[in-house]
């Protein structure tokens, strides 16, 4: 039976050689050249130690010492593969002596260049370069995809819960549950906000920031019980590997990551507490319940909340499901805060949602060149309620809708579609216009952006601005 350190050794093996075998499309370029050399050097050095006076393999049946540079061009691409097929032609050259006038490109395999064996190696790894690059480009697309619609299913399913929460009558029947929870997320957004904009040096992409940590964990304390907690961002600095980034209580003992309950959320990703079947006897004195803040690109956890004490009755399901829409909005919005400085900066008075959302678009379009757009209407007066419910049912369901309104009445109705093609586009301008048509009696010409880089944002926030302050 492995002891908790070995286990916590292990999982710790497997994630690197995960990320080294299957390496993301992030994967840095001198970690990219280097494998590329290596795994044909190893070919030549099996080569070598099996036939020693013909490493190249020239006068076998099939040419296996190609698979290294094939490797290395199917992973990374041709030109990571050429370098292998370079090696190769150095090693010949090394072997058999500086070229002299007159030598025989194609010939027999005597003191002649073996045109024909590096001809057909080098064509075949262009061809699985390609293969490989277009593959990598697909497989980077889909996961994409996946992500943000995993994300936005998520956001959806939160605010369900949010409005389930607001419509029912729980703050009448505990009385310690002074504020509902839409009205803590309300209160805690206008705090993270107000953050953001007090700290306009701290937007780092390449650093973790956890706006207003101490006043989240107040809110859990307050909201759902949670007397004694903190928040854990990964330093390998520390001697434990974790560095607490705020703290709610005295004395609160280090994070160790063999701990079972933050084994378990380190290895899953998900919340776990101590009330769980599935987590068997687990010590209690250190930490009763652990859930992800932040992850990067390759999953690895990155920021960790934990608490450390919690009344028996706190465990109770509907507690647990409030403190788990309380977390994950939080990370959430830690997420979407991401290098949104720039767009912040260029349009302040921009609702905090679509400023956050076109800066998770723009990253996704110079990550993925995935496409999105943005549709501006400029109404000169708001739409009547039935008319606003059939503007609002013409919008795919991906999309998100912003109504900005003038100090003279005049509307701006900014819409947004992620991940939109140009069939996708068409049909909603086609749906928007029909409505607005019969609603206004006019007709409208929308602006439309790509939402591919930052000066885009700032062009609709010149459109906005010029059709709200109009007064004729």
């Amino acid at each position: 039976m492995l002891s908790k350190r070995a286990r916590s050794r292990l999982r710790r093996r497997r994630s690197w050689l995960s990320r080294v075998w299957r390496p993301r499309a992030t994967t840095a370029a001198w970690w990219a050249w280097t494998e590329s050399a290596l795994l044909p050097v190893i070919a030549l050095g099996v080569a070598w130690r099996l036939n020693p006076s013909d490493p190249l393999a020239l006068h076998a049946a099939f040419p296996w010492v190609w698979f290294g540079a094939w490797l290395a061009a199917v992973r990374y691409g041709a030109g990571y593969g050429l370098a292998g097929a370079a090696l190769y032609a150095i090693v010949w050259w090394w072997q058999h002596g500086a070229p002299v006038a007159g030598v025989a490109l194609f010939g027999p395999s005597g003191g002649h260049f073996p045109g024909e064996f590096f001809l057909g190696g080098t064509l075949m790894t262009l061809v699985l370069g390609e293969f490989g690059s277009a593959y990598r480009r697909s497989e980077r697309l889909h996961q994409e995809t996946a992500r943000d619609l995993s994300v936005r299913l998520e956001r959806t399913k939160r605010r369900l819960f949010i409005v389930k929460e607001a419509l029912a009558t729980l703050e009448q029947e505990l009385v310690d549950r002074p504020l509902t929870l839409r009205d803590a997320l309300l209160d805690f957004r206008q705090l993270c906000a107000q953050w953001q904009r007090t700290h306009p040096e701290a937007d780092d992409a390449e650093r973790i920031r956890l706006p207003q940590a101490v006043g989240f964990l107040q809110l859990l304390s307050q909201s759902c019980r949670v007397v004694e907690s903190a928040i854990f961002v990964r330093d390998p600095a520390q001697p434990s590997g974790w560095h607490q980034a705020a703290v709610l209580g005295h004395e609160l003992p280090e994070l160790d990551d063999t701990h079972p309950l933050i084994a378990t959320v380190l290895d899953n990703g998900h919340a776990a507490h101590i009330a769980q079947e599935a987590l068997g006897d687990v010590d209690t004195s250190d930490w009763v319940y652990a859930a992800v803040l932040r992850s990067d690109e390759q999953g690895q956890v990155q920021a960790l909340l934990v608490a450390h004490t919690m009344p028996f009755m706190a465990f109770e399901h509907t507690n647990l499901q409030r403190l788990q829409v309380l977390v994950d909005a939080y990370r959430d919005f830690v997420e979407r805060e991401q290098g949104v400085g720039e767009q912040r900066e260029t349009w302040p008075e921009a609702p905090i949602e679509l400023q956050q959302e076109w800066t998770a678009l723009v990253r996704l379009s110079r990550r993925a060149r995935l496409h999105s757009h943005a549709v501006l209407w400029a109404l000169p007066k708001d739409l009547p309620a039935d008319a606003r419910a059939r503007m609002e049912q013409a919008q795919p369901v991906e999309s998100e809708s912003w109504q900005l309104t003038g100090p003279t009445g005049r509307v701006a109705w900014v819409t947004v579609l992620p991940l939109s093609s140009a069939a996708t586009l068409d049909a909603y301008l086609r749906q928007a216009r029909e409505v607005l048509q019969t609603a206004l009696a006019g007709e409208f010409e929308p602006s439309i952006y790509d939402i591919q880089a930052a000066h885009s944002f700032a062009q609709l926030r010149d459109e906005v601005r010029r059709h709200l302050h109009t007064t004729a």
